[in-house]
């Protein structure tokens, strides 16, 4: 380079730079807007494959999701974004609020295509009021059964009440939830399992949660009480708090430490009643609330599928972990190893999909010199056993 052409080639380069920062701080405020407008909603294509249709269709949502939000994001920019784009799936919350198929097609090997037209939003406040969106995402999750119990006491009438998980019930159901029937939770009243889950015990929660056919359990208290009266009224309080966990693999889902409910009134009782009722209309919307951002972050990113595999030695079980980190299964993201325990092996996989697939994926291929086949399914977990 000469001192003549230098001034004109550091311009050139100084230009090239400002551009690049220009396009960056652009696709940042777009994302900004994209973020704060609530109430708008964008329309994406998106195209997935997968061994099922199903499974195709999930995968076509999570691009549909990545193209509406990723929109400013062209081939100059994205180069140089990874850590925004990172940061845009974790914040942004997107989610296919409802979509149709346009164009499936099973290939020769039996894989599937399918793209499908998407209406896709960033902000969770639509799909809490949206319906339609929620039954979507209560679709996408296969359904969950959720099963309530809420261990109450009442410092009024010092009697055993169930405001609380009434109200609950009520909600969910009001909110197209598929929620265990109160009566088949009574049923197993008086046994151990049921003593030890009112008093917060995850396991044995699980327990009832599996004879009842539920996948989700909010577990949680309630206390209510009046203060001293104030200008001919009784000032009613009522404190709630709730953990919602997965039955099949011990998952936190939510967790509400306090969800308080105040009423006051000249009948104690209508107080305390009125209170339950506040508090736990707050600590509903605040369960469903967790519950649509675990899942929508989970439908546009991944899923945590826990495997059991069992009549393992510590080579097979070290065999297995390469295999699946391998990702000779399309749509694993990450597996971890967990434990090896009396020959039952313990692992946690970050899937792009439903436990469905990964089990079909699974099914269909295995190591070399490890053959095991699949046993077992529920919504999170797998279980498998080695065949000799």
């Amino acid at each position: 380079m000469n001192w003549i052409t230098y001034p004109v080639t550091v311009c050139k380069q100084i230009r090239m730079n400002m551009s690049k920062i220009l396009y960056k701080t652009l696709g940042i405020f777009w994302l900004a807007a994209l973020v704060v407008l609530k109430g708008q909603a964008l329309t994406a294509t998106g195209t997935g494959y997968g061994l099922t249709k199903d499974a195709a269709t999930e995968q076509a949502k999570r691009d549909a999701v990545e193209q509406g939000l990723g929109a400013y994001m062209t081939s100059t920019t994205t180069v140089t974004a990874t850590s925004i784009e990172d940061n845009i799936y974790s914040k942004a919350q997107g989610f296919v609020k409802s979509f149709k198929v346009t164009k499936e097609s099973q290939g020769p090997d039996g894989n599937w295509e399918v793209t499908i037209e998407a209406e896709v939003t960033d902000m969770i406040d639509q799909v809490m009021a949206d319906e339609a969106a929620l039954q979507t995402l209560l679709n996408s999750m296969n359904r969950p059964r959720i099963i309530f119990m809420v261990r109450e006491e009442n410092l009024i009438d010092n009697t055993p009440t169930d405001f609380a998980e009434t109200k609950l019930l009520s909600m969910f159901y009001e909110k197209g939830f598929d929620v265990v029937d109160r009566q088949m939770v009574q049923a197993l009243k008086g046994g151990a399992d049921y003593t030890q889950a009112l008093a917060g015990n995850v396991s044995a929660a699980a327990k009832i949660a599996s004879q009842l056919g539920a996948e989700v359990i909010v577990i949680g208290t309630a206390k209510i009480s009046v203060a001293d009266k104030l200008y001919n009224m009784h000032p009613g309080q009522a404190d709630l708090n709730a953990k919602i966990i997965r039955a099949d693999t011990g998952e936190i889902l939510a967790v509400v430490p306090q969800a308080r409910g105040k009423y006051p009134h000249i009948s104690k009782s209508t107080a305390g009643i009125t209170a339950v009722n506040k508090a736990a209309d707050v600590l509903g919307k605040a369960i469903i609330s967790q519950l649509v951002i675990k899942w929508s972050t989970q439908q546009s990113n991944f899923t945590k599928v826990y495997i059991v595999l069992k009549g393992v030695d510590f080579m097979s079980y070290m065999t297995f972990e390469s295999f699946l980190k391998a990702q000779t299964v399309s749509g694993i993201r990450n597996a971890y190893a967990k434990g090896l325990n009396d020959g039952v092996a313990e692992y946690e996989v970050e899937f792009e999909g439903k436990s469905q697939a990964l089990a079909m994926g699974l099914a269909q291929t295995s190591p070399d010199g490890l053959n095991f086949r699949v046993t077992g399914l529920t919504g999170n977990r797998i279980t498998a056993e080695v065949v000799q």
